[in-house]
């Protein structure tokens, strides 16, 4: 990866409310380590939160079986990485929705006693994120953003990493980059901030960016692929240790449901996957989700069939994080902010 330069901007948000759960945490001593407890017939609670319209590989696995034991007890959606491990990390749930690995490990150099144990999403030349304009515009490159907006999903996260990678390779200064602001969005608000000129730019995941290009002529300046390298895992579920080392057994069985559950998307078809998953979502009384599951899934979650979580897979973020001066990765060790000893593939 291209050098980095030190730039403690933007990611201000985002750290600032890490710091805050990695404090909570160190103040009020460990959580239970049961998590949501078990139910009358002896099943393992596991309270988790999913993303709106996204095939969701967790609940997958428990509609394709492979959850015996284990009780999935929903609390709602997360719009990011960041906020769905504050959630994790505070024991309010027992394991994250899709997390940036960068951002798992800045936790973890926190003090936070997590670990991501299985990828969960990723970019290839199918599924990845695109930083979108619309036709109209007079933005070409990266210099063109200076003194521009840009919106993310969340702060500290994917898009930001790749953001600050891509302006460094194409030689944008500290000074100029600091010049570019990003603005948090939500995917479903992000054509209307387009259009009205709230913001100049998007990065937009797969089906953002179809949701944005069903309503406007849009074109990409560049995605992530282009800027790290393909295919790669962008990120995964993360789990509290103490969880972890309280309930192994259902660890084991969490990883290797979404594991099948991974491996069954990426070699079946779309609607393969959608016989099995929408029946499950109409049980679970989430049927409003079907349609744009429908219309966008893009039939792969940019992972390899058999996804290990690599040591690259997170030494890349460290080095951006570095470069912020958010973390020092001397005192990070890379081994410490993931696990494959639950992993079937591994």
């Amino acid at each position: 990866m291209h050098p980095l330069s030190t730039r403690p901007r933007r990611l201000a948000a985002g750290a600032a409310a890490l710091a805050v759960v990695a404090g909570g945490l160190s103040a009020c001593g460990a959580a239970s380590g049961s998590g949501g407890g078990t139910t009358e017939d002896g099943a393992t609670v596991v309270r988790y939160q999913s993303y709106a319209g996204a095939v969701d590989p967790l609940q997958l696995a428990d509609a394709l079986g492979e959850l015996e034991g284990i009780e999935l007890e929903r609390l709602g959606d997360v719009t990011g990485g960041p906020q769905s491990l504050q959630a994790v990390a505070s024991n309010q749930t027992d394991i994250s929705a899709n997390a940036f690995y960068g951002a798992i490990a800045q936790l973890v150099a926190s003090g936070a006693p997590l670990k991501a144990v299985v990828p969960s999403y990723g970019s290839n030349e199918v599924s990845n994120q695109k930083l979108a304009v619309l036709e109209e515009s007079d933005i070409t490159d990266a210099e063109d953003f200076i003194g521009k907006k840009i919106a993310v999903n969340t702060l500290g996260a994917n898009a930001e990493a790749v953001l600050d990678t891509w302006f460094d390779q194409e030689g944008l200064t500290e000074e100029e980059q600091d010049q570019i602001t990003l603005v948090p969005l939500p995917p479903l608000n992000t054509p209307e901030a387009l259009a009205k000129g709230q913001v100049d730019g998007a990065i937009l995941g797969f089906l953002g960016y179809e949701l944005l290009a069903q309503q406007y002529d849009v074109r990409t300046v560049v995605d992530d692929t282009e800027v790290v390298g393909g295919p790669y895992a962008g990120g995964g579920l993360a789990m509290r240790e103490e969880f972890i080392d309280a309930n192994p057994d259902v660890t084991r069985e969490l990883v290797e449901g979404v594991t099948a559950a991974i491996e069954f998307i990426e070699t079946s078809s779309k609607q393969e996957v959608f016989d099995v998953y929408f029946p499950y979502l109409e049980e679970q009384g989430l049927a409003d989700y079907i349609s744009a599951i429908e219309t966008n899934f893009p039939g792969t979650l940019g992972l390899d069939p058999n996804p290990v979580i690599g040591e690259e897979d997170v030494s890349r973020w460290v080095d951006w994080l570095t470069s912020r001066g958010d973390i020092d990765a001397e005192d990070l060790d890379v081994s410490d902010v993931y696990t494959n000893d639950f992993n079937p593939n591994a």
